[in-house]
């Protein structure tokens, strides 16, 4: 229930969250979003389109299971990795900012954002990676260049009334809307949560321009200044904290945070004034509806967004109200799960969106030229490179949770008790990352042959598998049923589009890959057990108490360190050829041989 934002990890950065370019605050993991901007900071295409051709020459001369499609892979996702940590680093200062606020501020906060994040993706971000570049692409030759300005500059005109009308009409709606996703909240925090969602919903007046341009510059190859942009949100929302604090409450300082979210949609748009000036997109007022590039768009985009407003607008809200109404306290339970959502979004971010794009436009080209073996031999390797990495994390995760949670949310107002809530949520939804790099990499392969109805199908189905496991335990078992529930939903996700492919594609020789999964498996589980043992030895000693920032922090970086370095010496011992390859990509990436 995608981004990969409600209170449930997405949007997946650049994605995927992910909030536009940043990630999403609440709701389940986003199902049908190949990495989106709201994922994990930064939506690039890392394969340029000169080079595709390249790429598809030396994979058609090469041998299945070559490693000239593994190292593309590798070195596309390096390039994307590298480019959306600095945003995610800031994505996570900024959620421990929020969370430093305390339930009965960070509460509402995170619940208003969902609305505002959910129906943005639906309207139009949502549309950047499976409409919007694929039909910009058709406009880059310079000597269509004035069509593409005319096409780009007639989405954002059009896009930026529609947001106004919009939020504009969600100011005088959201009591009634307020009353039903905040329902379990007490009258102050229902109140707060209305101020914020009037307030955050004009930032939409900015986002929505800003995804279109976005994604025109990443059409045109320029990434650079949209890497910049992605962080601007963030900032925009520390910095409303900052100066909400310094204001004081008395004086209206606690709607400082809302107002982040306006300098943060600002800040977005005028860091791409730079790229947008070096590729000569000078802004034109023009509304030429009758652009053959808008039927296009349309076209492709109409199962998707049917599929977002049914999973994100539609579920992710319904999520949110069963959210506050599980027991204990709903706003705790609601800010445990969007704060267990940022922590799992930073691994999808980084890894699987990364690799869903990087092997997005290699996907395309294969696709279109007829490629059958190379475009599963890239595929697979992508899914390798996925699971090799997603399965430690997902255990690390799993094993280190609450050391984690303390360290990272313990602060200001967030007490022990929340952490503890926070790790919880946490443990239930890792178990699902290895599930969401496959079901990244295979939505890829089903959009690379133009296909977006499947995955919308398979959505669909996959709510059942939510509802089973939400609807009888919110009220019994309580908040961690809400986590488990969307791990069931987006694990079978995978599952199903698994069987699809096979069915409709034949096989992707799945058995070649058990060695290296055998391998993979092998080496996580030596790598956990050095965790818990870590974990358990270090916590009986006064410097690593964990009821100290310091314990926490030792613990994380000495038993997490420690079986990370035991993970990878297991990999290279094994000789999982997938680390040799990324490790090789990120190196040249540093600038290093």
């Amino acid at each position: 229930m995608a981004d990969y934002e409600a209170h449930h990890p997405a949007q997946a950065e650049g994605a995927a969250e992910e909030l536009p370019a940043q990630e999403r605050s609440s709701g389940p993991l986003p199902l049908i979003t190949v990495g989106t901007p709201a994922a994990e900071g930064e939506l690039p295409l890392p394969v340029e389109v000169e080079e595709q051709s390249e790429t598809t020459a030396e994979s058609a001369s090469a041998p299945a299971g070559s490693s000239s499609t593994h190292g593309q892979v590798a070195r596309g996702a390096s390039l994307v990795m590298l480019g959306n940590l600095g945003s995610s680093i800031m994505g996570m200062v900024r959620q421990i900012v929020i969370a430093a606020l305390g339930k009965s501020v960070a509460g509402p906060f995170l619940a208003a954002s969902v609305s505002m994040q959910t129906f943005y993706d639906f309207v139009i971000n949502g549309s950047v990676d499976k409409a919007l570049i694929p039909t910009f692409s058709d406009y880059v030759a310079p000597e269509k260049r004035q069509e593409f300005r005319q096409l780009v500059f007639t989405l954002v005109n059009v896009v930026t009334l529609l947001m106004l009308l919009i939020a504009t009409g969600y100011a005088l709606l959201a009591p009634f809307f307020v009353n039903f996703i905040a329902q379990g909240y007490t009258g102050a925090e229902k109140t707060l949560t209305l101020h914020y969602s009037q307030i955050i919903f004009f930032s939409l007046v900015g986002l929505g321009p800003f995804s279109v341009l976005l994604a025109a510059l990443y059409t045109l190859r320029e990434f650079g200044w949209p890497a910049f942009a992605t962080a601007a949100f963030h900032i925009g929302i520390i910095i409303g904290v900052i100066v909400g604090a310094l204001v004081g409450e008395q004086h209206f300082g606690q709607y400082g945070i809302a107002c982040g979210v306006l300098v943060g949609a600002a800040g977005e748009i005028l860091l791409l004034l730079p790229g947008i000036r070096r590729q000569k997109l000078g802004y034109l007022f023009t509304f030429q509806l009758r652009h053959p590039g808008i039927p296009r768009i349309l076209k492709l985009y109409a199962p998707v967004a049917v599929s977002y407003f049914v999973l994100n607008v539609l579920l992710a809200n319904f999520d949110l109200h069963l959210a506050s109404l599980t027991p204990g306290d709903g706003a705790a339970n609601v800010t445990a799960l969007q704060n267990a959502t940022r922590l799992l979004q930073f691994p999808i971010g980084l890894v699987a969106s990364a690799l869903a794009f990087s092997t997005l436009p290699l996907l395309s080209v294969q696709a279109n030229t007829g490629e059958e073996e190379q475009f599963k031999e890239t595929l697979m390797a992508g899914i390798r490179l996925g699971l090799l990495v997603m399965i430690p994390a997902a255990l690390g995760l799993i094993i280190l949770r609450q050391p984690i949670c303390d360290l990272i949310y313990r602060h200001g107002r967030y007490t022990q008790h929340d952490t503890i809530l926070a790790a919880t949520a946490l443990q239930n939804y890792a178990y699902q990352l290895p599930f969401v790099a496959v079901d990244q990499l295979l939505m890829a392969a089903f959009f690379a042959r133009k296909n977006t109805i499947v995955p919308v199908a398979v959505g669909f189905i996959t709510i059942l598998g939510y509802l089973a496991v939400a609807l009888p335990g919110y009220s019994t078992i309580g908040m961690p049923a809400l986590a488990l529930a969307n791990t069931v939903q987006n694990s079978s996700h995978a599952l199903i589009l698994l069987l699809i492919w096979r069915v409709q594609n034949g096989s992707l020789r799945l058995r070649k890959t058990l060695p290296a999964l055998g391998k993979i498996l092998l080496a996580a589980a030596v790598m956990g057990v050095v965790a818990w043992v870590l974990q358990t030895s270090l916590g009986q000693l006064p410097f690593f108490s964990p009821a100290t920032t310091l314990g926490a922090l030792l613990t994380v970086v000495v038993a997490g360190g420690v079986a990370a370095a035991v993970y990878f010496a297991c990999i290279l011992v094994l000789r999982v050829e997938e680390i040799h390859l990324l490790t090789r990509a990120v190196m040249a990436k540093l600038g290093r041989k």
